[in-house]
């Protein structure tokens, strides 16, 4: 079972959207969410205030996953958001636990 960390990142506007639609899914047992800037050239989806201050403020989550069921929440999220400005990137994940059981 190979793991990996999928980290999605959203407008800001999203966040309770995103987070109910996580909850729903069954291949998601838990994931983070944090309050994030996003910083770029991409002004089309910013405010005024964005592009003054050169920030947009965004969601990231962050869920601990298989690929497998990684690779199926994109699918999902690509068939339910489509249009919908959603980022991603899946990083390999050598070790995760919990501390309370590590033993090395």
């Amino acid at each position: 079972m190979t793991l990996c960390l999928l980290t999605i990142t959203s407008a800001a506007s999203m966040e309770e959207v995103l987070v109910d639609w996580f909850l729903e899914r069954d291949s998601v047992t838990d994931f983070h969410s944090m309050p994030v800037f996003g910083h770029g050239s991409d002004e089309k989806n910013m405010s005024f205030s964005e592009r003054v201050t050169g920030r947009a403020k965004k969601t990231m989550f962050q869920l601990h996953l298989t690929v497998a069921a990684a690779e199926k929440i994109l699918q999902e999220l690509k068939k339910e958001f489509a249009g919908m400005e959603i980022h991603y990137m899946i990083s390999p994940l050598t070790r995760s636990g919990d501390l309370s059981t590590y033993e090395k």
